[in-house]
């Protein structure tokens, strides 16, 4: 592929070619996802009740500063043992055997002068704008209202409720407008595939 290709239709044009590699990483980020929100389920469900005397039916009034900051640390290093570590190894294991015994040489020769070019180039971008962490909320605040929780004191509702809640919130916005964004990304990479050289 010769040097005055465009980074996007070089990148496409690699991506038609080895097409399998975009199911085989996402497989891996299908894991990912899958894994921490199982994760996340069994340990409000029964790992907690090693930090909270109560377990998942443990309220608010019940924590402590102390106690949220334990909580939150356990449920990082489940995370990153269960999840995030096996996810890691996948990808360098599968990342290896790509590029040792399966791109053809020309196509690393490619890349690697791609890479060189790139660090030259150093892009900065900026700071999300935080919109999806407002609309996640608002969609909580529905939840909780559609379940007639929305004016029931914070104390009477376990925490595990709050966590399913943002849970179901999160859902409903990635289906809702994850679907539309999905579909248009797709008809988008389809043109740009087309057009990619072979």
């Amino acid at each position: 592929m010769s040097d005055e290709i465009s980074e996007e239709s070089f990148w496409m044009g690699m991506i038609k070619k080895h097409w399998y590699v975009l199911i085989i990483y996402g497989i891996a980020l299908a894991g990912l996802i899958t894994g921490g929100f199982i994760v996340l389920w069994k340990y409000i469900e029964s790992w907690s009740y090693s930090i909270l005397p109560s377990g998942p039916n443990s309220t608010f009034n019940e924590f402590s500063l102390g106690l949220l900051v334990l909580w939150i640390i356990w449920l990082i290093l489940w995370e990153l043992l269960y999840v995030w570590l096996p996810v890691i190894g996948y990808c360098i294991i599968v990342t290896a055997i790509l590029w040792y015994k399966i791109l053809p040489e020309e196509d690393k020769q490619a890349i690697k002068s791609r890479e060189k070019k790139e660090k030259k180039k150093v892009k900065k971008y900026g700071g999300g704008s935080g919109g999806a962490g407002i609309l996640f909320f608002l969609v909580f605040m529905l939840v909780v209202y559609i379940d007639n929780n929305y004016w029931t004191l914070a104390g009477s509702l376990s925490y595990s409720y709050y966590i399913y809640a943002y849970l179901w919130g999160i859902f409903w916005v990635c289906i809702v407008l994850g679907i539309p964004f999905l579909i248009i990304i797709i008809i988008y990479l389809s043109r740009k595939w087309k057009k990619a050289p072979e």
